[in-house]
């Protein structure tokens, strides 16, 4: 009896482990989709002025995982032409009289991430894509303690589809 119960026991747990382990992968859609998370803000003084350093976190989904650049990607068409080299796109938004509006930089924050599937598998990927670098001095002179901003986000695949775009919770710099 003791040895029917142990067997039964048995076939049921290899029964459970071959379902758990027959999931199917997620569909996500070819053209990447992404979600704002969070920003995580880092307040620290520089030789005796204020410093935000700023982390954006955004959730990503891919169909077919071909996120990100590497530099070889870079040597051929078309991410050798202008602005194909870039797939992370990032506006700042500065709240002026309760409107939020772009804010005028002498540069651009449009970098680039690497690829997410580096082993060039393709197929369904997801998680956080974590963007920092984002510094705010208070000697920069562009941002005032107080400022509130906003952050709009878009990423590209190397398909050249872009995502759709999303926007951050009001930050309050420099506080």
């Amino acid at each position: 009896m003791k040895r029917l119960l142990l067997t039964n026991a048995l076939i049921v747990l290899v029964l459970l482990a071959i379902v758990i382990s027959c999931q199917k992968p997620p569909k996500y859609d070819n053209t990447p989709n992404i979600e704002y998370n969070n920003v995580e803000i880092y307040s620290s003084l520089e030789n005796g002025l204020k410093k935000d350093s700023l982390i954006i976190v955004t959730r990503f989904e891919d169909g077919d995982g071909d996120l990100g650049l590497d530099n070889e990607d870079l040597q051929v068409p078309p991410f050798n032409q202008e602005g194909n080299d870039q797939n992370y796109f990032l506006d700042i938004l500065i709240k002026k009289n309760n409107v939020f509006q772009p804010l005028e930089l002498p540069f651009t924050f449009n970098p680039r991430f690497f690829r997410l599937a580096p082993d060039g598998r393709v197929g369904p990927i997801e998680g956080d894509l974590r963007y920092s670098g984002v510094i705010i001095r208070e000697s920069d002179r562009v941002l005032k303690p107080g400022d509130v901003l906003k952050f709009r986000i878009s990423i590209r695949d190397r398909a050249l589809n872009p995502s759709n775009t999303v926007e951050t919770d009001e930050i309050t710099v420099l506080k």
